[in-house]
């Protein structure tokens, strides 16, 4: 029955709809059929509950509903209409299409648990709608088979924001004072069951891992309770593994579920996008565009563990941390596995987290662990890999030999776990893994040192290191590669910039010839065409590098760094998808994330990614000023200072320093003393993201002339996000109206259409 007349809905909406009959009824709204009559078409007429509708207060439900109607995305219903009918009782209703086809709900209670191919699609196309709102601050909040519709071979959700539009416009207990709660018992976040009020989008996540469990299982996680038993069970009961239900449930599926379905909010998957990309992993394209099956589990996730060093020599460390590193890349050229990245890998060294939690959060079903003992020539390794489901041993050796032997050890080792994994290798794979780019186990060690320092700047400190090492090994390769890498870094900070542009690109082509079947040389010229501006080579060359290594998370990052500044936006979020699945645990991973968000206006809801990125590498000076200027871009000026302080402290002479510190000085009104640091520094050799930002801080200092003739060089040098530039960056605000703006930003508009073309 009704719970609203359909002769007063009739009498108020007859010059706009013309309601047919009842569709059915939810937890907050009898839902009808209805035509439009001022654009003849069928559409789905929502009214609140009436004491739902009492509840809550019409004028704030109606703007709160007016965001959700600005989601236009092809996995998300759209809102057409939404209005108040006034009397005794106030009637709310908003309008949607009519959706021909059934709801996913009604399809679960007909055929149970659906095929996987069509459970992992819908999981990834509902994915992508949360991902889609929840980069525009919008969360559902009532996620359920219900509110998923499917429709020409597609899910859909319904009914995005509603939810949020009830509970926000109820205002302090409401919704409680009348007995009602925003969301369903069987699918609601245990954070959200307490109503603590710092739940977020990931209830959605939660909700999403239980509507996916139900797509396998055929059931919710937890069933036959009453409300209050569920919500009961949401907080304290640990739902059984989905395969349990789905034996042909592939392991890392399950652990994309049971990770959604984590009792804390950190525990979980932390994006939607996260999600989305696993579900692009697992049903993967083959060269010949087929389709692969989930059922044969496209590939097998690891991660290797930092093995420990057992000697008493606390040197040794780089020692075992190198054996680590050679066995990810042994086992990363077999194409089944799906290998962690080695930055990930390091950030669990001395963990305590246990394996499942582990498997959990890399979203891998097998962790390989270890320890190495050196005492003089001596040498042993021991092994073990453990199913991150079930914390059982799947395998487990020791090795003994002496240091000359070392890498025949890693060899057998990688081949065990092969061999324990039921992989087959190819003739190429196996080729691949006696490979040994470094012969020397020294030139080995002093060739991670220095990368590392690379990687934080350290330029003096990680040249010296590499010299080092060529000085044992000879210019082999990957040690010339990394020589390109120290031009490139000093580049980035100012130094030498055409002479060091020039060897990096000799360096690449060199490499190209020498070992073409090796990554090097395209990653380095990836890295050397970004520097220069130019986008289309790098996105070439970078793709060139990670189809020989997918692995590879920095070729990903200048990817990421290319697509955002060639104004891609929606290929750089792709991009940092991509990034965080490969090396989750990478500090690049997040700091992308975050850069990503801020050319499409939607920085607020980034800034959690960009100080992940802080938390995981606390020392990295490009990471510290990303976060300073994440912090200014969003008014934290406070937040904004200690970074450029920090800066100061470790790295004074750094263009991106002086740039930090005199966009702080000028938000806060010092602008004399910003244009004397920015006026000390030689502009001359910095390249197009340098000169841009620098502009920033000139236009926020007053000298707008300044300003505009570097934001002309840097869309000439090969920075141009258009969007960005018009809409989004605080910073041009003294620039926008003038004539020679409007005159540069049409510049940067051409560069990213020819760049798209």
């Amino acid at each position: 029955m009704p719970t609203t007349p359909p002769d007063r809905l009739t009498a108020a909406l007859s010059d706009r709809y013309r309601i047919e009959r009842e569709l059915g009824e939810g937890g907050m709204a009898t839902v009808y059929l209805a035509h439009d009559v001022r654009h003849d078409r069928k559409v789905a007429l929502k009214v609140l509950k009436p004491e739902l509708a009492a509840a809550v207060g019409g004028d704030r439900f109606l703007r709160e509903i007016r965001i959700a109607a600005n989601l236009s995305h092809p996995h998300i219903v759209p809102l057409y209409d939404s209005g108040r009918i006034e009397g005794p009782s106030p009637v709310l209703y908003y309008v949607m299409p009519y959706i021909e086809g059934e709801s996913l709900g009604g399809r679960l209670r007909r055929d149970g648990g659906l095929p996987l191919e069509e459970g992992v699609q819908i999981l990834r196309e509902v994915a992508d709608a949360l991902a889609f709102a929840h980069e525009r601050g919008i969360v559902h909040r009532d996620i359920k088979p219900e509110n998923v519709m499917l429709t020409g071979g597609h899910a859909v959700v319904t009914d995005f924001g509603v939810a949020k539009a009830v509970s926000e416009s109820a205002g302090d207990g409401g919704l409680t004072t009348a007995g009602m709660a925003v969301g369903t018992p069987a699918y609601m976040a245990p954070e959200q069951v307490a109503a603590d009020p710092a739940t977020d989008h990931r209830a959605d996540i939660y909700a999403l891992g239980t509507l996916a469990y139900e797509l396998l299982a055929g059931r919710t996680p937890f069933t036959g309770l009453t409300p209050q038993g569920f919500l009961a069970a949401q907080i304290v009961t640990t739902p059984e593994p989905v395969s349990q239900h789905r034996r042909d449930c592939p392991p890392s599926l399950e652990t994309l579920v049971m990770r959604c379905l984590a009792k804390e909010p950190g525990d979980r998957w932390q994006t939607a996008a996260e999600i989305r990309a696993e579900c692009d992993r697992m049903t993967r394209t083959s060269g010949d565009h087929a389709p692969v099956s989930v059922h044969a589990e496209t590939s097998v996730g690891i991660v290797v563990l930092p093995f420990v060093n057992q000697s008493p020599d606390p040197e040794n460390e780089f020692f075992s941390d190198g054996l680590t590193e050679e066995l990810i890349t042994d086992l990363a050229r077999v194409k089944a596995l799906r290998v962690i990245s080695r930055t990930s890998s390091m950030q669990l060294k001395g963990t305590s987290k246990g394996i499942r939690a582990i498997g959990r959060e890399l979203g891998v079903g097998h962790v390989l662990e270890g320890s190495v003992r050196k005492a003089g020539n001596a040498l042993r390794i021991t092994a073990q890999l453990i199913d991150a489901q079930t914390d059982a041993q799947l395998w487990s050796e020791k090795y003994s030999g002496t240091l000359e032997d070392v890498f025949d050890l890693q060899e057998r080792v990688s081949r065990a776990i092969v061999a324990a994994l039921h992989v087959t290798l190819s003739p190429e794979e196996s080729h691949r893994l006696s490979d040994r780019p470094i012969q020397n186990v020294r030139a080995f060690e002093l060739y991670l040192q220095a990368r590392q320092e690379l990687r934080r700047y350290n330029i003096d400190r990680g040249a010296h290191l590499l010299e080092q090492a060529m000085a044992i090994e000879g210019e082999v390769p990957v040690l010339r590669a990394l020589r390109g890498h120290v031009d490139i870094v000093r580049l980035r900070i100012g130094i030498n910039r055409e002479e060091a542009l020039r060897r990096a690109e000799a360096e690449a082509r060199f490499l190209l010839q020498a070992a073409p079947d090796a990554p090097y040389g395209h990653a380095l010229l990836a890295q050397v065409h970004y520097e220069r501006g130019e986008h289309a080579e790098a996105v070439r060359a970078g793709s060139a590098a990670r189809a020989l290594d997918p692995n590879d998370a920095e070729v990903l990052f200048y990817l990421g760094i290319s697509f955002s500044a060639a104004g891609q936006n929606r290929r750089a979020l792709e991009t940092s998808d991509a990034l965080l699945a490969a090396d989750p645990l990478s500090p690049f991973a997040p700091m992308l994330a975050g850069i990503s968000r801020w050319f499409d206006g939607h920085a607020a809801e980034a800034l959690p990614s960009t100080e992940r990125a802080r938390e995981l590498d606390p020392d990295n000076i490009i990471i510290h000023w990303s976060l300073g200027y994440h912090y200014a871009f969003l008014g934290r000026i406070g937040e904004a200072a200690a970074e450029a302080e920090w800066m100061q402290r470790h790295a004074a002479e750094m263009p991106y320093t002086v740039q930090i510190r005199a966009l702080v000085a000028a938000l806060e009104g010092r602008r004399d003393e910003a244009l004397a640091w920015l006026r000390s520094l030689d502009l001359a050799p910095l390249d197009a993201h340098n000169i841009f930002h620098l502009c920033e801080s000139f236009a926020m200092a007053g000298d707008t002339a300044t300003a505009l003739t570097l934001f002309e060089r840097a869309v000439e040098g090969g920075f141009f996000p258009h969007e960005f530039y018009a809409v989004h960056c605080p910073f041009l605000e003294p620039l926008r109206g003038t004539p020679e703006f409007e005159r540069i930003l049409a510049k940067a508009e051409r560069r990213v259409q020819e760049f798209s073309a």
